[in-house]
């Protein structure tokens, strides 16, 4: 029952049950095992498809491996220049002139009519349907 509660949680990967879980490589082969008799005892119920979802999912939380942590490169330290002034080099900018589309005084249509249907059934009329009493 538990197994089934674990997997109702849908608890993320990342989350610090599943590491507790991982590190623990009797617990985590116990819990598949409980996983695995929860999808026999499981199967022709009405909420069959969810919980196998549940399931797979936290079936893949515990085989998820943790990111190792990232590698830390020594960083070089910058020695301050003193000998070299710093110059800034001025930035230039010229606007062009924007040119502006012409709008026309007449107000259009935002959007158009759509075109007519053409199919090979359009020419006949579509025939009116009248219901007879038995």
């Amino acid at each position: 029952m538990n197994a089934q509660r674990l997997a109702a949680a849908r608890l993320p990967a990342n989350h610090p049950l599943w590491t507790v879980i991982r590190e623990r490589p009797a617990l985590a082969a116990k819990l598949r095992s409980a996983f695995s008799g929860l999808l026999v005892t499981i199967k022709g119920s009405r909420d069959e498809h969810m919980l196998r979802l549940w399931i797979t999912a936290a079936r893949n939380a515990i085989d998820a491996k943790s990111a190792p942590a990232p590698e830390k490169k020594p960083v070089a330290e910058k020695k301050p220049v003193a000998d070299k002034p710093v110059v800034v080099a001025p930035v230039l900018t010229e606007s062009a002139p924007v040119e502006r589309p012409r709008q026309s005084m007449v107000s259009q249509p935002q959007f158009a009519p759509p075109p007519p249907a053409t199919s090979s059934r359009s020419a006949a009329p579509i025939p009116q349907v009248v219901f007879q009493e038995p």
